[in-house]
């Protein structure tokens, strides 16, 4: 049974959680850790793919933290920078604090510019989203209606543009159900990323009849590697593959 002490324990807790200055301290003053991703130790295989690349380029749309469970820290740590995008803005603010050297966005990427409802469940909730869809999924999931806030959503083709971006080593798109609006606003051929790593929430691995999945084969784009629901993809013509499906 739990006493009265443990329950506004508990909630003290939770309260400092939800606090900006916690997770600054917390992703400033963090330990060191081989992996930072979230789950799966994904950042291993991106460091592994660029072992060679000293300085290279990323784009990180749906960042989320700048150090804890991100992706792109690693190359961060070795001298990359980039862009990085997320509809919370406490995690922009973060990442303009940790990351000084990359362009850190606090908007929605998509097929048009236009502005957006975002639904904001925690401040650096990971499955914070766009899409309406994926929003009653994760309602339902987490058991918490969530905020809902206007947004101006731009393509990634328009934020290249406007930071004179001609070349891109990784991208990263993790925009909970918002996938191929991404895509769609998005030329790939023309900048042709080394690699790209993209959730596919699909029960079927590989998912052939999936619409993100086709969407890479047919611009010449194989799977070279899956951790959990994130895929990873990287031009035909790449040698440093982990597999080929």
């Amino acid at each position: 049974m739990i006493t009265w002490e443990k329950k506004v324990f508990k909630k003290f807790r939770k309260k400092i959680k939800s606090l900006f200055f916690y997770d600054l301290v917390t992703n400033y003053f963090g330990k060191y850790k081989k992996s930072y991703s979230e789950n799966f130790g994904e950042d291993l295989f991106i460091n592994f793919f660029f072992k060679d690349v000293k300085k290279g380029f990323y784009v990180d749309i749906g960042c989320n933290l700048p150090k804890n469970s991100s992706l792109t820290y690693l190359l961060y740590k070795k001298g990359w920078s980039g862009i990085n995008v997320d509809i919370s803005k406490r995690a922009i603010n973060l990442n303009k604090f940790i990351r000084p050297r990359d362009i850190s966005l606090n908007v929605s990427i998509g097929n048009q510019e236009k502005i957006v409802n975002s639904y904001i469940f925690y401040d650096n909730c990971s499955m914070n989203t766009v899409d309406e869809k994926f929003k009653k999924y994760t309602q339902k999931s987490v058991n918490k209606k969530p905020e809902i806030l206007k947004i101006q959503q731009l393509t990634l083709d328009s934020v290249l543009k406007k930071f004179k971006v001609n070349q891109i080593n990784y991208l990263n798109i993790d925009v909970e159900g918002n996938e191929m609006n991404t895509l769609n606003g998005f030329s790939l051929n023309k900048f042709s990323p080394d690699l790209v790593s993209i959730e596919i929430h699909d029960k079927n691995c590989p998912p052939l009849s999936n619409k993100i999945y086709k969407y890479f084969l047919d611009k010449k784009y194989s799977l070279v590697s899956i951790y959990g629901w994130t895929y990873f993809f990287s031009k035909n013509n790449n040698k440093k593959i982990h597999f080929n499906i």
